[in-house]
């Protein structure tokens, strides 16, 4: 009897324990083919919605690369900008940005990728494997339920007098539902 009450709380537990989703749709990407070429994409299976990218480096890039995040929250039909922010990740490591967000978002993304977020950005394969947020994840708590826009973008300045070189460019919309604990 015991070891039945014990399994249906087991059950009962897990099954109010609900995990969070998030949905990626409205992907778009810009690739500069003179220093990469690949695939950026969104993944669905069975409900469950991954971001992820394959790229080959070409050539190797180092100097300033400034790194753009922009993300934006619909509140009563109209976006408001939570994050809008320009990292030199040849100086800064993001994982140490003064920005809790930021911070949290590149802490999270280590898991999901096979590079260094600081350059040098060397040729080879870029690997964003099934970025997705879960009932685990430290951005719930940045980050209320609702639909969102992010943006992403790097610009390339081999010298610091050097024109600016567009090295790509994304944007994707998701939607976030927590789930309850």
């Amino acid at each position: 009897m015991f070891k039945q009450l014990s399994l249906l709380l087991l059950v009962v537990q897990l099954i109010a324990r609900s995990t969070a989703v998030v949905k990626f749709e409205n992907l778009n990407y810009e690739l500069n083919k003179d220093f990469m070429h690949g695939n950026i994409f969104i993944k669905s299976q069975n409900d469950k919605y991954s971001f992820g990218a394959d790229v080959e480096m070409t050539k190797k890039i180092e100097g300033s690369v400034i790194v753009t995040p922009v993300l934006q929250h619909l509140v009563k039909d109209e976006y408001h900008t939570m994050l809008n922010i320009d990292l030199d990740t040849c100086k800064v490591d993001p994982l140490m940005s003064e920005n809790s967000i930021v911070r949290t978002i590149a802490k999270e993304s280590t898991k999901f990728v096979n590079f260094s977020l600081m350059c040098p950005y060397n040729p080879g394969r870029y690997l964003l494997n099934d970025f997705t947020l879960d009932s685990e994840s430290p951005l719930l708590k940045l980050i209320p339920n609702g639909k969102y826009k992010m943006q992403l973008s790097a610009t390339h300045y081999p010298t610091p007098d050097s024109s600016p070189i567009p090295l790509f460019k994304y944007s994707i919309d998701f939607e976030l539902f927590h789930g309850k604990s």
